[in-house]
């Protein structure tokens, strides 16, 4: 398995590199809070779940830590716009208005993934391998998988489908996120190369042109979650990855 490098020396953010930073809600800091801004603690203040809101938290924290260090500010005055565009209320896609830095958060159990580039749109997404019982992930594969990746999902010894299951759901969601979409678009729009095989997109109904233009990545973590990247275009030429615990309990240098 590829490690994840721990540190919290933040490199820099070029065109040929994205970034991948992984980190667990248990590295969460009392301080932490004093580095969002006023939306973002109001957002806060809106989860009842309190592993959602410590996930919330982490990825706000990572996003302006790579990114103060990308601009050479602090943290809290990073100018992260979330302003959704349809209904312009803050949680929309975050974004540096003006900037050329792209990123994306997800988030699942208790890791949160954050992948940073310069340029290139990209998406990210995790799941964690839960207890759904075997007629859950039936019911989910009728609105997620098509009937060929259903095949593939059903062929698949009992104990590996939520696996197979959740490689597919990983790999469709992180596209649509790197198309800006996320599941405003039906995944069972999007189809892609089936779980032991490399990740690739195959089709996307009435995006065709996407199908040339995305770079897929299986993103490796311990047996009890599935991760994976999505970019749409070739500039990026390494995927680094980074483990966020050091950076989350001492800031960056």
């Amino acid at each position: 398995m590829i490690e994840w490098e721990m540190t919290n020396s933040i490199p820099p953010l070029t065109k040929q590199v994205c970034q991948v930073w992984l980190a667990d809600i248990s590295d969460l800091q009392s301080w932490h809070i004093q580095l969002l801004d006023r939306k973002e603690r109001e957002r806060v203040q809106l989860f009842r779940n309190e592993q959602d809101r410590a996930c919330f938290m982490i990825g706000c924290v990572i996003s302006r830590f790579v990114l103060a260090a990308q601009l050479n500010v602090d943290p809290h005055e990073v100018p992260i716009d979330r302003t959704c565009p349809a209904c312009r209320q803050a949680h929309g896609r975050p974004q540096l208005l003006g900037l050329s830095f792209q990123w994306s958060i997800a988030h699942s159990g208790k890791k949160v993934l954050v992948a940073f580039t310069d340029g290139t749109p990209v998406g990210v997404d995790v799941e964690r391998l839960d207890n759904s019982s075997l007629l859950d992930i039936k019911q989910m594969a009728n609105e997620v998988l098509t009937e060929e990746e259903k095949y593939h999902l059903f062929q698949a010894f009992p104990q590996e489908q939520r696996k197979v299951f959740y490689t597919y759901w990983t790999r469709k969601e992180a596209i649509l996120k790197a198309m800006g979409k996320g599941l405003q678009i039906s995944p069972l729009h999007v189809i892609v190369s089936a779980p032991h095989q490399i990740p690739r997109l195959l089709d996307f109904k009435d995006n065709p042109d996407c199908i040339h233009h995305a770079v897929m990545y299986p993103l490796e973590m311990d047996d009890s979650y599935v991760a994976s990247l999505a970019l749409l275009g070739d500039t990026c030429k390494r995927i680094e990855r980074y483990d966020a615990r050091m950076l989350l309990r001492e800031g960056f240098r």
